[in-house]
């Protein structure tokens, strides 16, 4: 029955692995397996049962519930936990910037580290007990799609960033054929931060694929297997 398993994972790929789903799978499995042997107790053969049966099921949008409830507390909690995490980590990442050109953006990010750790901190204490266990539905295509568009117009951003550093510091020499010149490590090093810095706005796109990836992981039947 590998034909019918292989079908069934092509229909489900597009979908997170959840509890809910995978039980779906399975029974999804089971049914299309009954109806081959009662194809093949009709008479045909099982090559010919098979693609019967798969080509009388081959959608599944109906029957994946879109608008699952989840446990938001605990959903939220770890959201941002994972994003404090992500500061932290883009916070670092700043600080030998200090050493080569005066930028308020370390302690820019240091601050933001310090009021999301405190609001975290706040939270976690607050949502004890009874309040993880507050569910809600979410619209998981939603949050899939809104994680797609992020990413899609922050590369576009990145793109047209990069461009206009490079027009900005290399236009004239372009233009008129001149030879581009670096003056040394110091200056290498000032202009790689300028083409740095904007990476470190991936922290945005990144929010909104963890928001995506944690709703599925948070839904109420994941936590209750």
């Amino acid at each position: 029955m590998n034909s019918l398993h292989n079908h069934v994972d092509r229909l489900f790929a597009g979908y997170p692995a959840t509890q809910r789903n995978r039980e779906m799978k399975e029974e999804i499995i089971s049914n299309l397996e009954a109806k081959v042997a009662d194809l093949m107790a009709g008479g045909m053969d099982y090559e010919q049962a098979v693609r019967t049966a798969t080509s009388s099921f081959t959608r599944i949008d109906g029957l994946i519930d879109e608008h699952p409830p989840i446990y938001v507390n605990r959903y939220r909690l770890e959201w941002m936990q994972k994003v404090l995490f992500l500061a932290i980590m883009l916070w670092i990442f700043t600080i030998p910037l200090r050493l080569i050109e005066r930028t308020p953006l370390s302690f820019f990010l240091l601050g933001f580290v310090l009021v999301l750790g405190l609001l975290y901190l706040m939270l976690h204490f607050a949502w004890r007990g009874r309040a993880l266990e507050v569910t809600a539905p979410r619209h998981l295509a939603a949050a899939r799609r809104r994680s797609r568009i992020v990413w899609l117009l922050w590369g576009l951003f990145i793109l047209i960033t990069l461009l206009a550093i490079t027009a900005l510091r290399f236009g004239s020499n372009i233009w008129y054929g001149y030879q581009v010149k670096i003056g040394g490590p110091y200056q290498f090093a000032q202009l790689g931060i300028q083409y740095a810095k904007p990476f470190l706005t991936i922290w945005i796109p990144l929010a909104f694929q963890l928001s995506a990836s944690l709703l599925t992981k948070h839904e109420v039947g994941d936590w209750e297997a």
